[in-house]
């Protein structure tokens, strides 16, 4: 199949259900969509009626069989409006086959389309449009869709679904039965009556046939379980997936908590020598604290006996100095006397330097008193000066506006002129009436100027291009430019619009292969033109599919020509001569077509994916029977020219290597590729038009000075009469100014009048303020002087309490020289007195010391048997009968025990026991996840018992069936079961095998050909037949790509397994029919008639009697 794309669009607006492998389509223009075009489609039957006992005459089948045949959920009728193509159209399918056929475009995988979107399905299941929108019929707003099911034994009617989908907001809205209902109750209802549109086993539009292929093996049994498998196995199949899940997950946990234990036992024994010798250590450091607690205790108990000895030596210190100063008392009395008069005196400064202070105090308080009241009299006084100063100003203010309305008065008295403002109007629009005219007529020449300036660059131009015409008909490109013009004048119109358009696609498109491409050697010519046909020559080539579309639309929808475009995705270095040239040499070929062509690589390959030019060899002489022979059984080479004749070789493979037939005929000469004579005719004309349009090019020329010559008096005169305007405007508007200030001359007097009796009342006001400022401004004058006779006290008062300081100082003074003097004449007695009194001082202080010092060792000794209670006899036990210096020896010996235990890091214990929680929590672990293990194995023991026997046989019926359909045709077909280790990865594999000496192989999406992955297709999807659980199954033009033996035979089988009794409804769409085929009274035969030509009542068609005719006819003509 070629790779290009054809030039027939593929939309859902137009659903042309087109698979045809053409690669091109001619154009005529597409008409309006919006033409009131009738597609009224029925099947073989008119329109069924409910009412019974109709004569069969084609008419009222659409019950064949009874409704007792329909199975639950079946579609009994299918109506749509405004859908797709149809603009009204209804359906009766049977309760087992139904074979819906009609030509391509006349929309049967609309039906398809109907079906999926009628009950609620995506329509991604159909592999088209992204959204529902987009199956509305083009220039409608809404469409509708109607399918009837058959009830279920225990309802009382069948269900009626009916959808409408909304354009312009991309929704769908949903009945069931006559009322209106949601979208997850229509999904209900679809899985209630087994209904399978998501499932490419049951059902199987056409875009999505080569999904079935691709299906992996894994996914394809979970779609054949719930296509054929009861409900209790589709839920054993969930159960063990997920069982085997949990399984998997389990054992990966037991594998991996196993390795954890033994990672950690490893390091835990590890570090067991570390640990010892951490133990070892503490039990050192334990003695070693239990040692310095007792070392408490006894330090305690030696300062205890040391306060108690300092005590006693205070008490017989203090005795001696009492002995000492009551034998001298009376020589100490008066040295007594003095000293304690100079300690009343010294006790008395204090008093006195207070009393100073707050004295000096008081008056800087007063002080800062008399500084406020100062700003505070400032302040009145700059109110009040305030108030003179705004009094002054409103008495200039009465005064000038007296002087206004003195003057005002006086301009009252000289009246203006009367100002008549219609007269001065009426000259302005006078003046603007003829600068109207001036302006129209200045618009009338402008016009008249660009109306001749454009005839004139219409004339330039039309004289540039029949010089450039003139030069290239002496060119090759010209010359077929030129044999176009004259013979294909719309592809010259088309080409015309892409060149001018070239920017906005998104690569270059190229124009037509007859213009861009030329033979090398022009001996080759006529044997490369004769494998290419007119379209070949004449198409336009685009690059990518958005420019192919824009080119469509543009071409065939806006102007309505008639073109050929193409477009091919590979590039050209994808295209390999079947053979090289040596080899091709030694056939008898000079090469291939392609060899001898030049062109853009982009046309070149499409030239080869339309007409395989990289295969179709090439030679001037004519061959020899042997070389013929060659040729023919090479196999290789299917299509060739030699001399005058063109050979083309068709081979079946199907029938044999040597089933071919070889079509010979002669070459004729090209009609494009070669030089064209000049036409001289043409370069006559063109000569004689040249000389025409520049004899019409002066004269506009001449026409357009003369028009720009008189622009300039008229823009002149313009000007003038705008300055007349204005002079009106502006003397106007000076009267008319002097007018309307002279009226205003009253209010202003009124005006000034209210100033002046405002000025004046705000001077009464402020006189009245002045007179309450003043009194205030009083009022703080006297304020302050009280605080001045204040402060002048307060001055007092710091005097006198200075100089009774400075009286008490000089006392203390001569007490402390009375004191010495006294002193002195007693020395001996002081010294004496002054010795003891340091003993007792020496002893105090050494008590006070010891009991400090043993009052901190309690309290240090209490936190320790607070701290350790439990070990309050060890300590004591330690400490009895024992020196702090025999304990600090212990302690010393004890850590150089210490020394010689080399630390380690100080958290291994603690990981150490931290690891052995771990280790026993996983232990506890590993023993919970084994019993689960357990529990689950024969959970999927018993599960596995009952789901994988029924798996097996019904694997086996549907191999059985298969396996019978590939023997008809004489291949081999097997499905079987994979059962992988994974549970997750038992999967169903299809083997096929097509030619007697292959094996078995794998069906997947790459290793068949098309047809015979269709072949398989059908034969699986038929096999499911008699064990399918959705009570209908659709499969749309599955017979694409078959020969037409394998198509006859597939036919036969699939009338044969989809008419037995009690198989599911069956849905085939097909666009074409061999002749004789096996039809079966159980099927029926939808046909779709579809078109332009539609008769205005179509319902009345009755297609029997048609059928009757025509056969009445043929046997009278025979």
């Amino acid at each position: 199949m070629s790779s290009s794309t054809s030039r027939r669009r593929r939309r859902v607006d137009d659903d042309e259900d087109d698979d045809d492998s053409s690669t091109e389509g001619h154009g005529s223009p597409s008409g309006d969509e919006n033409s009131k075009r009738r597609r009224l489609d029925s099947d073989d039957d008119e329109q069924p009626r409910r009412s019974t006992g109709q004569p069969d005459n084609g008419k009222g089948k659409a019950r064949d069989g009874g409704e007792d045949s329909f199975q639950p959920g079946a579609i009994v009728r299918v109506a749509v409006e405004n859908f797709v193509t149809y603009e009204k159209a209804v359906f009766f399918p049977g309760p087992n086959l139904n074979m819906v056929i009609g030509p391509n475009g006349t929309g049967k995988s609309s039906l398809v389309c109907a079906i999926c979107l009628g009950l609620g399905y995506s329509p991604k299941h159909l592999g088209r449009a992204g959204t529902v929108k987009e199956f509305v019929k083009h220039g409608k707003d809404t469409a509708t869709i109607e399918i009837e099911l058959y009830k279920r034994p225990q309802d009382r009617s069948n269900y009626v679904i009916r959808v409408q989908i909304r354009r312009e907001q991309n929704i769908q809205k949903w009945w069931l039965n006559g009322k209106e209902t949601t979208h997850k109750r229509i999904q209900s209802l679809m899985h209630a009556l087994k209904i399978q549109v998501d499932n490419l086993c049951q059902f199987l539009p056409q875009d999505r046939v080569v999904e079935f292929a691709a299906c992996t093996p894994v996914e394809l049994l979970g779609e054949t379980l719930r296509a054929a498998a009861s409900e209790e196995m589709q839920t054993w199949h969930r159960q063990l997936r997920e069982l085997h899940r949990d399984k998997k997950g389990l054992v990966e946990a037991v594998h991996e908590d196993t390795e954890t234990l033994k990672n950690l036992q490893t390091r835990q024994q590890g570090l067991q020598a570390d640990v010892d010798r951490i133990r070892e250590r503490e039990e050192i450091q334990e003695r070693v604290s239990n040692l310095k607690g007792a070392l408490s205790i006894a330090q305690y108990q030696e300062a205890r006996n040391s306060h108690l000895a300092a005590k006693e030596r205070k008490k017989e210190a203090e005795n001696r100095l009492r002995r000492l100063e009551s034998e001298s008392g009376p020589s100490l009395e008066a040295v007594n006397r003095k000293q304690v008069y100079a300690q009343e005196i010294e006790a008395a400064i204090p008093s006195r330097a207070k009393a100073l202070r707050e004295t000096q105090v008081a008056a800087q308080s007063l002080a800062q008193e008399i500084s406020a009241a100062v700003d505070d009299v400032k302040e009145w006084s700059n109110k009040i000066g305030a108030e003179r100063k705004g009094f002054d100003e409103k008495k200039k203010e009465v005064s000038a506006s007296k002087q206004r309305i003195t003057n005002l008065q006086g301009d009252l008295k000289n009246r203006p002129s009367d100002f008549n403002a219609g007269e001065w109007n009426q000259k302005i629009r006078a003046e603007e009436h003829n600068l109207r005219e001036v302006e129209a007529d200045q618009r009338r020449l402008v016009a008249e100027t660009e109306r001749v300036k454009g005839l004139g660059r219409a004339k330039m131009d039309e004289l540039q291009k029949l010089k450039a015409d003139l030069e290239s008909l002496d060119t090759q490109e010209g010359q077929q430019l030129s044999f176009m013009r004259r013979h294909f004048p719309e592809l010259v119109t088309a080409w015309d619009w892409v060149q001018e358009h070239q920017g906005e696609f998104e690569k270059e498109v190229f124009g037509p292969p007859m213009l861009c491409c030329s033979v090398r050697d022009e001996r080759y010519s006529n044997s490369v033109q004769a494998l290419l046909q007119n379209d070949d020559f004449l198409c336009f080539t685009a690059q990518t599919k958005n420019d192919y579309k824009k080119l469509t639309n543009q071409l065939y929808r806006e102007m309505s020509l008639s073109a050929v475009i193409r477009t091919c995705l590979q590039p050209l270095a994808a295209f390999r001569s079947p053979v090289n040239i040596d080899e091709a040499q030694s056939l008898g070929l000079d090469g291939f077509a392609l060899n001898y062509l030049d062109g853009p690589e982009p046309v070149l390959a499409m030239l080869c994916a339309e007409k395989r030019l990289h295969q179709s060899g090439i030679s001037l002489r004519e061959h020899t029977d042997d070389e013929y022979e060659k040729l023919v059984h090479n196999g290789k080479i299917n299509q060739w020219a030699a001399g005058k004749q063109q050979y083309i070789v068709r081979r079946r493979k199907e029938y044999g290597p040597n089933a071919m037939t070889t079509v010979a005929k002669r070459i004729q000469p090209g009609r494009f590729w070669t030089s064209q004579p000049v036409d001289s005719q043409e370069k006559v004309e063109l000569n004689r038009r040249l000389t025409e349009v520049s004899g019409e090019a002066e004269v506009l020329k001449s026409e357009y000075k003369e028009l720009r010559a008189k622009s300039g008096p008229l823009e002149q005169q313009k000007a003038d009469i705008q300055g007349k305007i204005e002079q009106l405007r502006t003397e106007k508007n000076a009267l008319q100014r002097e007018f309307t200030k002279w009226q205003l001359i009253p209010q202003k007097i009124e005006s000034e009048e209210r100033h002046k009796e405002a000025n004046e009342q705000a001077m009464r006001e402020a006189r009245e303020r002045i007179i309450d400022l003043g009194f205030g401004w009083d009022k703080a004058v006297v304020e302050r002087a009280k605080l001045v006779l204040r402060h002048q006290e307060a001055l007092g008062d710091v005097a006198k309490a200075h100089d009774d300081l400075i009286e008490a100082k000089i006392r203390l003074i001569e007490a402390k020289s009375d004191i010495e003097g006294l002193k002195a004449r007693n020395s001996s007695i002081m010294e004496r007195l002054e010795e003891e009194r340091l003993v007792v001082q020496q002893a105090t202080e050494e008590a006070t010391q010891a009991r400090d010092l043993g009052r901190g060792l309690l309290d240090r000794v209490r936190d320790l048997i607070n701290d350790n209670p439990d070990k309050k006899d060890l300590y004591s036990s330690l400490a009895e009968n024992r020196s702090p210096a025999d304990i600090e020896m212990d302690i010393s010996a004890e850590q150089a025990n210490l020394e010689l235990i080399h630390a380690a890091n100080p958290n291994v214990i603690r990981e150490f026991e931290r690891r052995e929680q771990e280790i026993a929590k996983l232990q506890k672990k590993m023993g919970t996840l084994s019993g689960k293990l357990a529990d689950l194995t024969g959970q999927l023991d018993d599960l596995m018992g009952k789901w994988e026997p029924k798996l097996d046989v019904l694997v086996s019926k549907i191999n059985d069936a298969f396996a019978y359909n590939f023997e008809q045709i004489s291949c081999a077909g097997e499905v079987r079961v994979h059962k992988n280790e994974d549970f997750d990865q038992w999967a169903l594999d299809i083997m096929v095998r097509f030619r007697e000496n292959e094996s078995l192989q794998q069906l997947n999406a790459h290793r068949q050909s098309g047809g015979e992955r269709a072949v398989s297709t059908i034969f699986f999807l038929m096999a499911l037949q008699s064990m399918a659980q959705s009570p209908f199954r659709v499969v749309d033009e599955i017979n694409q790509g078959m020969d037409p033996r394998n198509e006859r035979m597939v036919h036969e089988r699939m009338v044969e397994i989809a008419c037995r009794e009690h198989t599911s409804q069956y849905f085939l769409i097909t666009p074409k029919l061999l002749t004789n085929l096996r039809y079966d009274p159980k099927m029926r035969v939808l046909c779709i008639a579809s078109g332009e030509h539609m008769p205005k009542d179509g319902t009345k068609l009755d297609f029997g009697k048609c059928l009757r005719i025509q056969k009445t006819l043929m046997a009278a003509a025979a």
